[in-house]
């Protein structure tokens, strides 16, 4: 909905091929592609399909979040023509952007001085853990706290498929009345085992 041409579908442990890359961009008419990985672990692999294929230029945007992906693609600027400039565009703002996410910890776990429970719900930055809470709104409020949402401009919330309406009123209406300068959006994700991927930006 953002514009994309193409979509690879992935997830947790279902990591894309070269060779689904190089499908994706033979579907696409296009003089020079930009690809939006989304995750670490994935760029790698863009990069290999991008050797592979001939018919375009294939340039990959270093994305290693969804957080990332959607703030560099939704203020994507095409207009100069450009593409040296477009990409140091993107640069920039994948810079600015902080990703977080809530989800249920797997195992019991002291991590960065943060005592661990399985089946509470943690909220984390990378491989940092911020805090362990039993509800997944009150550790989605305290990455909020901790990583100073007030110094963002926009908060944009992807709610899981597993997290229920009444759930994401009351966070949201939490998060306006905590941070009134800073805009919060919620946006139904859909995605499995994180109930919130958090985009600082």
């Amino acid at each position: 909905s953002l514009g994309c041409d193409w979509v690879i579908e992935g997830g947790q442990s279902m990591n894309p091929s070269a060779e689904d890359f190089v499908r994706a961009f033979g579907e696409i008419n296009a003089d020079t592609i930009l690809v939006f990985p989304n995750n670490g672990n994935v760029i790698l692999t863009a990069k290999q399909a991008a050797e592979l294929y001939d018919r375009a230029e294939i340039r990959i945007i270093p994305t290693k979040t969804v957080g990332e992906g959607y703030a560099a693609i939704s203020m994507l600027d095409t207009s100069s023509g450009d593409t040296e400039q477009i990409i140091a565009e993107q640069q920039e703002i994948i810079a600015s952007v902080v990703t977080g996410a809530v989800s249920k910890a797997s195992r019991n776990a002291n991590m960065n001085g943060v005592n661990v429970v399985l089946g509470d719900y943690i909220s984390f930055v990378g491989d940092d853990v911020y805090a362990d809470e039993k509800a997944a709104n009150a550790a989605a409020l305290a990455l909020a706290d901790k990583l100073r949402a007030e110094d963002y401009d926009i908060m944009l919330i992807l709610c899981g498929r597993d997290t229920a309406e009444e759930q994401r009123q009351a966070l949201e209406a939490e998060l306006h009345e905590r941070f009134k300068r800073t805009e919060v959006i919620l946006i139904d994700g859909g995605q499995p085992i994180y109930d919130y991927i958090i985009v600082f930006e």
